[in-house]
């Protein structure tokens, strides 16, 4: 079997996980295959169900291993910059995380030098490796998404191995779930990330029953437009929020907007695995969905 039929049957694959994560569980991760197909290589990482996810997710809010104060850190990063691209935000992550285990790790510039300059070679195997797995995995675990447009032409959605496995730089951009994590923010020196596990699980939970009542309403109701199912959405996050609101803070001025934006991204990805089939042009003219 030729390496360009291997990759292209592993992306079927993944989609096929995908869609029957969206049908069994209306989780729908936004992202493209080539952003979190490396997961599906680590059992640990990979969830096949809905109930993985949230608990994954809390872990990495709730952990204090290194492997999730790297998590954090990242999640930080990209939350304060609401989008980040390529490598450097990983590496900024280790950084930190190195800082945080000894404080006479002072600059972070002596980090990068000491430890990615030196090391290229290592980088370019197995550091890259590293960095995108994690970034997959943070797209699954709903800490961040992936704009589906910033790898494909503007005329068409196509499959990225159609390109001949050429490498691209990876985008994202922070999702409701890492940005209420802000209450969290400024860090002191040194000190732990790590949140209550109370508290972690309110957030994830909210989160991602959000994004499951999202793509529900889509698949359920079948609207013709965007705004169709804002109010179902909209009057489930109200009552939820509540009680959120009181860890986070001001979170019912910002409801509206996080909501719009979930329903917004959702149809594309619906769309790319093959779950619901709408024209793209006329989404973004119109937001409409049906045809």
């Amino acid at each position: 079997m030729g390496l360009k039929k291997l990759r292209k049957n592993r992306y079927e694959e993944l989609k096929e996980h995908v869609r029957e994560l969206v049908l069994k569980d209306y989780y729908l991760p936004y992202g493209h295959v080539w952003d979190i197909h490396r997961i599906l290589k680590d059992k640990y990482k990979s969830c096949k169900d809905v109930d993985c996810i949230k608990r994954r997710a809390i872990d990495v809010l709730t952990n204090t291993n290194e492997e999730s104060e790297r998590y954090r850190q990242l999640i930080y990063i990209i939350s304060t910059h609401t989008a980040v691209i390529g490598l450097t935000p990983y590496i900024l992550a280790l950084a930190r995380t190195k800082m945080m285990e000894n404080p006479l790790v002072t600059s972070i510039h002596e980090h990068i030098s000491s430890e990615v300059v030196m090391k290229k070679s290592w980088w370019k195997k197995t550091g890259y490796k590293r960095a995108v797995e994690t970034y997959g995995d943070i797209i699954q675990l709903n800490f961040a998404y992936s704009p589906i447009l910033a790898y494909v032409p503007a005329r068409n959605i196509i499959d990225l191995s159609e390109f001949g496995g050429k490498t691209y730089k990876k985008v994202l951009v922070a999702t409701i779930q890492s940005r209420l994590l802000r209450f969290k923010l400024p860090l002191r020196p040194y000190e732990s990330t790590a949140l209550d596990h109370d508290v972690a699980e309110q957030i994830v939970e909210f989160c991602i029953e959000l994004r499951r009542r999202v793509v529900e309403g889509f698949l359920k109701f079948r609207p013709r437009r965007v705004s169709d199912i804002f109010n179902y959405v909209y009057q489930w996050a109200k009552i939820k929020s509540v009680i959120l609101e009181k860890i986070v803070g001001d979170l019912s001025s910002r409801l509206i907007d996080y909501i719009y934006e979930e329903l917004f991204i959702a149809p594309y990805y619906l769309y790319y695995y093959n779950v619901i089939d709408i024209d793209l042009f006329k989404y973004d003219l119109f937001w409409e969905v049906g045809k």
